[in-house]
């Protein structure tokens, strides 16, 4: 990569994380380019000539974000830690997560948008679906799940939790506090009690 576009990649990057701060505690709609601008410390002509929109600006940080919890996941899933330790930690994150994101932040994300709901299910798909089946192996393995219940139980149940937040109206629910109660349901429901 020369230096051109290595200026050109540093500055595409400021402008998603400049958004990602802006658009996890308040309402996308609320937010102007101007101010993306200011935040990224790049004129707003750039917005438009890297993303064309500032709605496909929007897209790209829930894009780059996934992304970057994804990777995260998927050290975590191929570390030499023990089932228990990893459940443990994935909970610890998934909290964090629900905190650094309110609910209005929550209302930024366009789950409506058909083009946008089929990246998240193929990213699912292909990505951490596969990566939670070698989870759900290793707690077979380590007798660490809770009354036997199957990986096929628990990818439905993972279906039915990713189709529902997907619904719209759903969407207007889920506060900071629902989300870590899910969260909550989902590791320590299946896997068993918290110690």
């Amino acid at each position: 990569m020369n230096g051109f576009e290595k200026r050109r990649q540093q500055k595409k990057e400021q402008i998603l994380q400049s958004l990602t701060k802006l658009i996890m505690t308040r309402n996308f709609k609320e937010i102007g380019v101007r101010e993306i601008a200011q935040q990224a410390g790049v004129s707003p002509a750039s917005i438009y000539n890297f993303f064309g929109s500032k709605e496909r600006l929007a897209k790209e940080v829930f894009y780059y974000e996934m992304d970057n919890i994804g990777n995260d996941f998927i050290q975590m899933i191929h570390s030499d830690l023990t089932f228990k330790e990893k459940m443990e930690r994935m909970y610890e994150l998934s909290v964090n997560n629900q905190e650094t994101l309110n609910s209005e932040g929550m209302k930024n994300f366009m789950f409506e948008d058909p083009a946008f709901k089929e990246h998240v299910e193929q990213y699912a798909g292909e990505v951490i679906i596969p990566e939670i089946m070698k989870l759900i192996e290793q707690g077979q393995a380590e007798n660490q799940i809770n009354g036997g219940v199957s990986a096929e139980a628990i990818m439905m149940y993972m279906q039915g939790l990713i189709a529902m937040m997907g619904n719209p109206s759903m969407a207007e629910k889920l506060t900071v506090n629902m989300r870590k109660e899910l969260g909550n349901l989902f590791f320590y429901g299946i896997f068993g009690k918290k110690e």
